[in-house]
């Protein structure tokens, strides 16, 4: 079989000039070549049987005759008869011309056209994606035979992440070309409602009195910013080197893979700065000390200017005098301001703003004016802050997820971001030319990643009890005194280095 000849048939339509349209026309154009395409790939597909049934290995294959099938493709539903075969040495059916042209068992719709309406889903809710899919190729499917396919194929992409994150683990990956000389991460998550179900209510515990809502969590990493546009006349940049992980699952199962993910991305474990955002939140900070040791954790300002605000409403000269000490690091004149407007408010309720504005800034008081702490000064010229999150956030899960009347359950959710999360990858080509394919093997056998406080257990007991203590002097006002930088040396030995020394 050399050659398959492709015939597109003449076809001659007379119109009134009176009743005529630019969109009748239109229509009408498209219609027919819809219709022509539809009997061509009919008519290649037949012939291509054919050569096959002709060229096929005597002996080896028994004619069962014809058999017809369906296929919705982008220019609509096909059906075409090809020949079925039993092998003489399994016994099996066998159909040459699905072999041949890569379709699989029982596959009803073609890749390209799937391939369009995951997409489409990503940014539009099912009910309009069934709309816009109907106005592209002029054949509807239903909506839920859409989100159906979805599901399926996110179940697929979480596979084979799970089949690419083992790998790192087992240290089978192929490795990273460039590790970047600086490194960023950073992680935030939203709340999507809940699908009302008694199967939702059992996957998910929610407490008393609090809206039913699953909590999806982002991260990112990046080795910095560069230019959008070349010639562009604004001052546009976006992150090099981004990557996207989501997750619906506790915090310290995502810290982990996202850490494996790093690794597999960027080899983290090799870069000498690693600067971890986030805005505050407890599983993050544990994330960080546990699976992303030598990061330096950097208070998002988005997050920290919004509690500000929130807690001061109105009072804009107040807000403004406490970013300013912020700002210029004096984040103890910072909480004394905010001491005194407790005490001098009458409000109960504006009391007790504060005061969880009090505490939001003590316990991160260390994230907040890192970059003011690193002493290598080609490396402070060279560190950004991280604040990418948030736009990631919106863009990735809030513009789909959290629309008007829109609930969700886990699975759902999940298999829909895992194909949003491999668009702004990068890797949607990737994943339908060349990984969707790709033998997947998961060991049974699982490797259990050690945390640091895992490090300092032998059978089940502590090797020495190890407090852990923030140090005020080396964050205050007196951080670059003499005996202040004499105690930061003492502070940062490695005590996992000691461990094993002692």
């Amino acid at each position: 079989m050399e050659k398959i000849p492709l015939i597109f048939p003449e076809v001659k339509v007379n119109l009134e000039i009176k009743d005529i349209t630019f969109k009748r026309i239109e229509e009408l154009v498209f219609d027919v070549t819809r219709y022509i395409g539809q009997h061509v790939l009919e008519k290649v597909l037949y012939d291509i049987d054919e050569e096959l049934r002709l060229s096929r290995a005597k002996g080896e294959l028994e004619n069962r005759g014809k058999k017809e099938k369906y296929l919705l493709t982008r220019l609509g539903d096909i059906r075409y008869r090809r020949t079925r075969y039993i092998d003489k040495r399994t016994g099996k059916s066998r159909y040459l011309l699905e072999e041949k042209l890569g379709l699989k068992k029982n596959q009803r719709i073609s890749l390209s056209r799937e391939k369009i309406e995951m997409f489409i889903s990503t940014i539009s809710s099912y009910r309009g994606t069934k709309e816009q899919i109907e106005l592209l190729t002029g054949y509807n499917r239903s909506h839920e035979a859409i989100r159906q396919s979805v599901m399926k194929e996110g179940r697929k992409i979480m596979r084979y992440q799970e089949h690419r994150i083992d790998k790192i683990n087992r240290f089978e990956d192929g490795g990273v070309k460039n590790i970047p000389e600086i490194a960023y991460m950073e992680s935030d998550s939203v709340k999507i409602r809940l699908q009302s179900s008694k199967k939702n209510k059992s996957a998910i515990k929610v407490k008393k009195g609090k809206k039913k809502t699953i909590d999806v969590k982002l991260g990112i990493g990046y080795s910095g910013r560069e230019k959008r546009y070349v010639n562009g006349i604004k001052p546009a940049n976006s992150l090099k080197d981004k990557f996207s992980y989501i997750g619906i699952c506790s915090g310290k199962k995502f810290m982990e893979k996202l850490s494996l993910i790093a690794e597999g991305r960027m080899r983290l474990s090799s870069v000498k700065n690693i600067f971890f955002g986030g805005d505050g939140a407890e599983w993050i900070k544990t994330g960080i000390t546990d699976y992303f040791p030598g990061a330096v954790y950097l208070l998002c300002w988005f997050h920290l200017f919004r509690n500000i605000k929130g807690a001061l409403g109105h009072r804009k000269d107040e807000q403004k005098g406490l970013r300013r000490l912020i700002i210029k690091d004096k984040i103890d004149e910072g909480l004394k301001m905010i001491k005194n407007l407790i005490k001098s408010s009458d409000d109960e309720q504006r009391r007790e703003a504060l005061r969880g504005l009090y505490g939001y800034i003590s316990e991160n008081r260390d994230g907040i004016n890192a970059l003011n702490r690193i002493e290598d000064k080609l490396i402070l010229e060279k560190v950004k802050r991280t604040g990418a999150i948030e736009p990631n956030i919106d863009k990735t899960i809030v513009h789909r997820f959290k629309r008007r009347g829109m609930s969700w359950s886990p699975r759902g959710a999940l298999s829909l971001l895992k194909i949003k999360e491999t668009i702004v990858n990068g890797e949607w080509e990737d994943w339908w030319h060349k990984n969707r394919d790709e033998k997947i093997e998961l060991r049974r056998d699982k490797i259990k990643v050690l945390t640091a406080k895992d490090v300092l257990k032998r059978n089940g007991r502590d090797v020495f009890p190890l407090i852990e203590a923030d140090i005020p002097a080396l964050s205050g006002s007196d951080r670059n005194k003499p005996w202040a930088k004499l105690l930061r040396e003492f502070s940062s030995i490695d005590y996992f280095t000691a461990v094993g020394t002692r």
